[in-house]
């Protein structure tokens, strides 16, 4: 009998050992139960949130390149595209299955749940109030940001606004985008009462009141709600410490990527070994910009601006060779070739293109201007001060003074749809390769007839939404679909 009890008690002290060996130590890992406990963890969730807009591919750099600037006049698909499912982008073939819609549609979401762990968990967090509730206005920022996107591009989409806890409330159905504005709007008030006014060393790169009054204006615009969009932009334009810089080229320059013209960005840290710069590759000539050891710059020539857009900036806009270049000497010869993008170009990363160190800017003080201008005319037609707002950015465009009055470059004398017309140009030239030309050609109710008066001719007026992605609907039962798209 002994001999049968021993290699019991054996067997049970080492399962018993065993267990105990396989026990985690929640002091020892990062988990729920011991993070958001300090203000360190507050400022890692805040970070965490800033971090999913700074990926090459899933939102900004690219995700939103290839829905907002491909499906227009600005952009189309060069040589290195080999995606079907990016030509069905610009063709307007597109449908629910679509892989780079797919990459979008979720990448925002991640953006989104992450800045909601930080609203939900941060108030519980015991540090000081001020900064606390800074925190809290940069989360609500970026949360408002992201369903701002999501909402123009695909119309009513689930409104979450707290962490998700449980795998019994993952199926949301899509809220009336009137809700989802109305939580927009309500993050960026929050944001104006809370953010720091400007940004200094301390804060380099993140959302600041003008920032959050900045993307405000914007909104309303979008809602044509066109006195708030007055006010706001305004508000933004009158903010001690931004303005527009002298030189359009210079705010577009590596050593220049904090200025007072951005009122926000998404940061780059480039040169670092770990790609997480602004990706150059897809926007650079392919194997023709010959480097100096041998061998060639290796663009590969997928996202290019079409030719259209490069021949449409009027005789002396200096806008356009910042916007494209067709020669570039890389310290072997110069090289000549069809226009390409260039205003995200880093010099410093032509042989390492992931490691871009500009930074992408999402709202600037010339964006501000035009807004300005724009609600202005809507309002009362083209006033003497609707003019000037816009003839301000007009005349940096052309190397003038800003603040005077140039009758070789001045916009006078249009009523007030010519007016609307010639701010919606501006804007093209202005923001070329800054992702806003499907937005303004929807909002303005453009799309469809700029793009058929240009030769396209599968664009219908459902296109105004993109499709919700089929594996979301797949997943989520209760999601419908956009009108016009495989129910």
């Amino acid at each position: 009998m002994k001999k049968l009890i021993y290699p019991l008690l054996l067997v049970t002290t080492a399962f018993s050992s065993c267990q105990k060996f396989l026990e985690e130590n929640p002091k020892s890992i990062m988990v729920e139960g011991n993070f958001y406990k300090t203000e360190a963890d507050a400022d890692a969730a805040i970070t965490a949130a800033y971090d999913v807009l700074n990926n090459q591919w899933d939102i900004y750099f690219r995700g939103i390149y290839l829905l907002a600037e491909l499906p227009t006049d600005n952009a189309e698909c060069g040589q290195g595209v080999a995606n079907s499912n990016i030509f069905a982008l610009k063709d307007y073939t597109f449908g629910p299955v679509n892989d780079r819609i797919y990459t979008l549609y979720p990448a925002l979401y991640k953006g989104i749940a992450n800045a909601n762990t930080a609203i939900d968990k941060i108030p519980g967090i015991a540090f000081n109030d001020t900064k606390k509730n800074r925190l809290l206005g940069e989360a609500r920022f970026i949360r408002a940001l992201l369903y701002f996107n999501l909402v123009r591009l695909f119309g009513d989409v689930p409104l979450i606004v707290h962490q998700t806890t449980s795998l019994n409330n993952v199926n949301v159905p899509r809220t009336a985008t009137a809700e989802v504005y109305k939580q927009i709007i309500s993050d960026l008030e929050f944001g104006e009462q809370n953010l720091d006014a400007v940004n200094s060393n301390a804060n380099l790169g993140r959302a600041t009141k003008a920032s959050a009054t900045g993307l405000l204006a914007k909104v309303y615009l979008t809602l044509r709600d066109f006195p708030k969009a007055r006010d706001k932009a305004k508000a933004a334009l009158d903010i001690t410490g931004y303005g527009l810089l002298d030189s359009y080229f210079d705010i577009f320059t590596p050593q220049n990527r904090f200025n007072k013209e951005v009122l926000f960005s998404v940061q780059c840290k480039g040169n670092t070994g770990s790609g997480n710069g602004f990706g150059l590759a897809l926007y650079l000539p392919r194997a023709t910009i010959a480097l100096p050891g041998g061998g060639t710059v290796g663009g590969n020539s997928a996202d290019v601006p079409t030719q259209e857009f490069y021949d449409s900036f009027q005789p002396g806009d200096l806008r356009r060779d910042r916007t494209f270049f067709t020669q570039y000497d890389a310290g072997a010869g110069l090289a000549k070739f069809r226009p390409h993008w260039f205003k995200y170009f880093d010099p410093a990363a032509i042989t390492t293109l992931g490691e871009g160190t500009l930074n992408y800017h999402v709202i600037r003080y010339a964006d501000m201007l035009l807004t300005y201008g724009e609600a202005l005319n809507e309002i009362s037609g083209p006033t003497t001060e609707a003019f000037e707002a816009v003839n301000k950015v007009r005349r940096r465009a052309y190397g003038k003074p800003t603040a005077t009055a140039n009758a070789q470059t001045d916009l006078a004398g249009l009523d007030q749809q010519a007016f609307r017309d010639a701010i919606l140009n501006e804007r093209r030239w202005e923001f070329g390769f800054e992702d806003q030309r499907w937005f303004d050609l929807v909002r303005t109710g453009k799309l469809v007839s700029t793009l058929k008066a240009k030769g396209n001719k599968m664009i219908q007026d459902y296109h105004i939404l993109f499709p919700i992605p089929q594996r979301e609907r797949d997943v989520n039962k209760s999601l419908t679909q956009n009108t016009g798209y495989p129910q």
